[in-house]
C-alpha cells in the first residue's frame, strides 16, 4: 500500500463525502431508475475512495455493486435467461469475496446484504426494492459498528432514515398504479 500526502488524503476523504451525498440523494428518489443510476455513481466514487485508502475488500465490494447497478438498470437484464443468471452470478461473486476476505460474522452480514441485493435489484421494484435495501443497510450497519467506522455508521443510519421517510410516497405511487 502506498502512503498519501495530507493534501491528497483530504481530497480522497472529500471524494468519500461526495459519494455519500450522492448515495443519499439516490436513496431518496421515488424513481427506481434514478435510485439505480445514483447508486451506480456513488458506488463508482466509493470504489475509487476505498481503493485509494487501501481497502481491497471495500473496493472489490463496490466494484461488484457497480456491476449490479449497471446491469440491472436495463430491461434486457431483467428478462429471459439473464433474470436467473445475473443475480446468481453476482451472489456467487459476493460469496467468493466473503470466502477470500471475511474474518468476522459482521463481514458475513455484509456478504449476505450483497446476496440479498443481487436478487432484489433484478427481481424487485418500488416498495419491495426499498424493503430489501432496508435489510441490506441494516446488515451493512453491523459491519460498520464492528469496525467502528463512523462514516459507515452515519451513512447507513441516514440511508435507513431516508428510505423509511420515502416509503409513504412509494406506497402512494404503488396505490396510484394499482388504481390505473
Amino acid at each position: 500500500m502506498f502512503e498519501l500526502s495530507q493534501q491528497a488524503l483530504l481530497w480522497v476523504q472529500a471524494l468519500g463525502f461526495v459519494s455519500m451525498a450522492i448515495g443519499w440523494w439516490a436513496n431518496a428518489q421515488i424513481s427506481d431508475q434514478k435510485l439505480l443510476s445514483g447508486n451506480l455513481l456513488a458506488a463508482s466514487l466509493t470504489a475509487v475512495h476505498l481503493g485509494l485508502l487501501g481497502s481491497t475488500l471495500g473496493m472489490m465490494t463496490q466494484l461488484l455493486n457497480i456491476g449490479r447497478f449497471a446491469t440491472c438498470r436495463s430491461e434486457k437484464a431483467r428478462s429471459g435467461w439473464r433474470i436467473a443468471l445475473l443475480p446468481l452470478l453476482f451472489s456467487t461473486l459476493a460469496i467468493i469475496q466473503g470466502i477470500i476476505w471475511a474474518e468476522h460474522w459482521s463481514e458475513w452480514a455484509a456478504v449476505s446484504a450483497a446476496v440479498i441485493m443481487s436478487y432484489a435489484l433484478f427481481h424487485c421494484s418500488l416498495i419491495r426494492l426499498r424493503y430489501a435495501m432496508l435489510v441490506s443497510n441494516i446488515l451493512n450497519l453491523t459491519l460498520s459498528v464492528y469496525l467502528l467506522s463512523w462514516s459507515g455508521i452515519i451513512y447507513q443510519l441516514v440511508t435507513i432514515a431516508i428510505i423509511l421517510k420515502g416509503l409513504p410516497a412509494i406506497k402512494q405511487q404503488v396505490c396510484a398504479l394499482n388504481r390505473s
